[in-house]
């Protein structure tokens, strides 16, 4: 009896260090069960607590249907029984049962039924159930049996789970660090770790995507080694930039520089950070410390490049600025002229209703001077002749032929007198040898005629052009300026000397009359002066040139006279000088 249950024993603890699941370990259990006590069937089931069902996990001696088949729990009141009291070995013995038919492995007839959930210590999940044949003699025997191989049985599930747990925290770990390995893997940097000795103990796979070597190559290397291998210059910028940044490590914490590789034409930057030191190495003083390498030529070329595009950029801006401001500059002055244009067209529009108002008044101030010379003059003479002769007709009558002669040689007297006022106004009109001669000739006469009759007066004439010279539409302006001009100083200038010149220099005509009168001075702008009333003459020449397309300027200071000068722009030739006329 006791060598069976021994025999249980060493197998059930044999199969706890080789098996590494629960359900094996139910297999074993149940295969020895039924090999110790022949003729009988054993059946472990599992349990879930969220579901009302139970499935066989291992058994021995059962049909195969029934291996991982669900069975309702209602349906074996028994194993429900054993689930709800997991610390009691439960068994019956009124178990009957009939063939099922040919080839049933299960025990017939009346049965011993030994049944017991496998203790767990929040709640069982798996429950023995074992049922043989009746047999008195080792019912007590089947009992110790079965006890210990339930009890054995939830030593090895909770064996079991924590082994499952180790492995699964182990399994999370070679995971996470496999998905780490392929994370830094996959870095375009170059990624790793350098010992005390500062040889790399780490490196991920972007050295070889550098062409620097493979993995295995590349450990127990030196960071120059692997980025210039075989160089044996022992003056290389690269090594003693690398060395020199490493020796800084142990004072200055992380370091990161920039490093032109002369080799292969990168642009790296290096970035060293103090790690954590070594298991096993805590005590001494070595500094491990991780790197990162990174290829930055593409970025630094991009800097390069946007830096020219942001100064040619600012260039165009710069240009585009000056530019800018020139053209404001311009349309400012642009703005600043034509309010100047504006100012002088409103000037000149003023000046202009000014002109043809005062020609009005002209005109009706020339026809009443007429109409006043005619009727004192020309009026009373031919009012004289008229009574003259009807004296004489009288006369004549009365056969006093002598005094009828004396009357009529009164009046053809009178009558020559009459025809001398008519020339006198005919001339002040226009005059004769300016449609006949020209204006040379009109100017040299008026100034004989203006000598004659102002006698105390010296006047003097440099008239250095001949009639041709002068365009017949400026013959009138030029006659009638110096007509105006010697009746301005006459009127106004009491002057002694008068000076009358008439020349063309260089395409222009100028005419000048300087007196040395009493003159009077130009306070600010003269054509505000000569709008003055008692300023009539001057403003009657301004006009005068500005209509025929000439100028005129007056200077003048009190005590010094004054000096009047008119300019027309004229051409040599006959063919030019009839286009001038006809332009101007």
């Amino acid at each position: 009896m006791l060598q069976r249950v021994v025999q249980l024993v060493t197998v059930l603890s044999t199969a706890c260090r080789t098996q590494v699941s629960f359900r094996g370990m139910a297999a074993v259990a149940s295969d020895e069960l039924a090999v110790l006590y022949p003729g009988a069937s054993v059946m472990v089931f599992e349990h879930d607590p969220g579901v009302g069902t139970v499935r066989a996990v291992a058994g021995s001696r059962i049909p195969a249907s029934w291996n991982m088949r669900a069975v309702r729990l209602a349906d074996l009141p028994l194993l429900a029984e054993a689930l709800a009291a997991p610390q009691r070995l439960l068994q019956s013995a009124a178990l009957h049962r009939e063939p099922v038919g040919p080839g049933d492995p299960l025990p017939v007839g009346s049965l011993h039924v030994l049944c017991g959930a496998i203790p767990d210590p929040d709640r069982p999940v798996y429950a023995l159930l074992f049922f043989a044949p009746p047999n008195a003699q080792e019912a007590s025997e089947r009992e110790a049996a079965v006890e210990i191989t339930r009890r054995m049985l939830a030593a090895a599930a909770a064996s079991n789970e924590c082994s499952a747990e180790r492995q699964r925290t182990i399994a999370a770990i070679v995971d996470a660090k496999r998905e780490w390995q392929l994370t830094v893997d996959a870095l375009p940097r170059l990624v790793g770790i350098i010992d005390a000795r500062h040889r790399i103990v780490r490196v991920n796979r972007a050295v070889e995507r550098w062409g620097l070597g493979d993995v295995r190559g590349t450990l127990r290397r030196d960071l120059h080694a692997m980025l210039h291998r075989d160089c044996a210059d022992p003056e290389c910028a690269l090594k003693q930039r690398l060395v020199a940044t490493i020796g800084s490590l142990a004072t200055s914490g992380s370091v990161s520089i920039e490093a032109v590789d002369p080799r292969t034409g990168r642009e790296l930057s290096v970035e060293l950070v103090p790690a954590t030191h070594a298991p096993g190495d805590a005590g001494s003083k070595r500094a491990y410390a991780s790197f990162s390498i990174s290829d930055v030529t593409a970025s630094r070329h991009a800097e390069a490049e946007l830096k020219a595009l942001n100064q040619a950029l600012e260039q165009r801006v710069e240009a585009r600025t000056g530019e800018l401001t020139a053209a404001n500059r311009t349309l400012r002055e642009e703005v600043t002229r034509r309010g100047e244009i504006e100012r002088d067209l409103l000037a000149s529009q003023r000046e202009l209703e000014a002109l043809s108002g005062r020609l009005i008044r002209a005109q009706e101030d020339e026809r009443q001077r007429i109409a006043q010379d005619l009727h004192d003059s020309i009026g009373q003479s031919l009012s004289a002749v008229k009574y003259t002769l009807e004296r004489a007709q009288v006369l004549i009558r009365r056969q006093e032929g002598a005094d009828a002669t004396s009357a009529i040689a009164a009046t053809v007297t009178r009558i020559q007198r009459i025809i001398g006022e008519v020339r006198g106004i005919s001339m002040n009109l226009r005059p004769a040898v300016l449609d006949d001669l020209g204006a040379a000739s009109a100017v040299r006469f008026l100034c004989r005629e203006w000598r004659d009759v102002y006698q105390d007066v010296a006047l003097e004439t440099d008239i250095a052009v001949d009639d041709e010279e002068i365009p017949p539409l400026l013959g009138t302006n030029v006659f009638r300026a110096v007509q105006e001009s010697l009746n301005n100083i006459a009127r106004h200038a009491n002057a002694r000397r008068v000076e009358v010149s008439i020349r063309v220099t260089d395409g222009t005509l100028a005419v000048i009359v300087r007196d040395d009168g009493t003159g009077f001075a130009l306070n600010g702008d003269v054509r505000r002066l000569i709008d003055r009333p008692e300023m009539r003459g001057l403003r009657g020449l301004r006009e005068r040139a500005s209509q025929s397309g000439g100028r005129c300027d007056v200077s003048s200071s009190p005590g010094q006279g004054t000096t009047v000068r008119l300019e027309w722009p004229v051409s040599g030739t006959v063919a030019a000088r009839e286009a001038n006329a006809l332009l101007n």
